[in-house]
């Protein structure tokens, strides 16, 4: 099965492993943009000592110029804030999209950053955790501190303050190919992704290798347990692939009955067609879902671009909560 860590945040999951073997690494992170930038705060590129580069910041547009400044902070350990914007200046990198950004470059290793395998710890157990760094560019320190915002950023006196949240939740019901190429692609996404099946002959790793938790229990169960133990929030994922009502209706009543969660999930699909959805919607309404829940539930689910099959099927599914997630942003 998927690493979490390395999946959702690749860049700190390999910081993490040289950190553990002893070695030394140049992190670049993004700590603040102003108009329009490819990446937010929070973005990491990773420069090992051989030279070789994990992640990304800016797709393209300063990543030589980081690459050079991350390669110096490894063999000086002088941390600095690099700027980069649209200055006037032709030879000087720059954002192609017109915007700027800051960013922290630094030297990662037991003695500049002690404090990487709490955070890796804290995004493990699913908490969201924050390290302020105070001056950085005069030697830094390193502190865990509280959070109140879920945005990494530069603060007015010139510290900074990275917080790190864990991914978001993604349940998928019912161990198919449906399910196996979703995984990958909900992994691909970020999120950290559940696959449920009470037949314990098809949740097993060989089918299955691109989640990170596979669950074989009555799903409306685990997803219940799940969201009393507080593990499931608000930004959290419920994809029901399994064509079953007597699978279907008991975990749907569970992800849309608004009352039996905290904050309701962000997302609650399920696969059919047209006749199926509306066979289905009359086994809920059963249930006691009333129109405004039965809203919620988005069916036949993802958008409809004309997909066939397992893997098209996900890509239909990723679309429609990508447009979900711009559409909730823009308020």
């Amino acid at each position: 099965m998927a690493s979490l860590l390395a999946t959702s945040q690749p860049v700190l999951a390999e910081a993490l492993r040289v950190w553990q073997r002893g070695g030394s690494c140049g992190l670049a992170t993004v700590v603040a943009t102003h108009g329009s930038a490819p990446r937010g705060p929070g973005a990491m590129l990773l420069v090992h000592e051989d030279g070789s580069v994990v992640g990304s910041i800016s797709g393209g547009c300063v990543e030589g110029a980081l690459y050079e400044s991350a390669l110096e902070a490894l063999s000086t350990g002088v941390a600095r804030i690099e700027n980069y914007g649209p200055d006037g200046d032709i030879l000087a990198p720059g954002l192609t999209c017109g915007g700027s950004l800051s960013v922290l470059v630094e030297r990662v290793n037991h003695v500049s950053f002690p404090h990487l395998s709490i955070i890796v710890d804290e995004l493990t157990a699913g908490r969201t955790c924050a390290l302020h760094t105070t001056s950085p560019e005069t030697g830094s320190t390193h502190t865990v501190v509280g959070h109140d915002s879920d945005h990494t950023r530069l603060t007015p006196d010139g510290s900074i303050v990275r917080v790190f949240v864990p991914a978001p939740r993604m349940v998928i019901v019912g161990s198919t190919d449906f399910a196996a190429e979703m995984s990958l692609l909900g992994a691909r996404m970020g999120y950290r992704v559940t696959v449920c099946d009470a037949r314990p002959l098809f949740v097993t790793a060989t089918r299955l290798p691109h989640a990170h938790d596979l669950v074989c229990e009555w799903p409306s169960d685990y997803v219940a347990r799940e969201r009393d133990g507080a593990r499931l929030d608000g930004r959290c994922v419920i994809i029901v692939l399994t064509h079953d009502p007597k699978i279907d209706v008991p975990v749907l009543v569970e992800g849309l009955d608004e009352t039996r969660w905290p904050t309701p999930p962000f997302y609650v699909g399920a696969m059919g067609s047209k006749t199926a959805d509306s066979r289905r919607r009359g086994e809920l309404r059963d249930a006691g879902l009333g129109a405004d829940r039965l809203a919620r539930l988005h069916s036949p689910i993802g958008l409809p671009i004309g997909s066939a099959g397992p893997a098209e099927t996900a890509v239909s599914i990723a679309a429609e909560l990508i447009r979900l997630r711009a559409d909730s942003a823009a308020g």
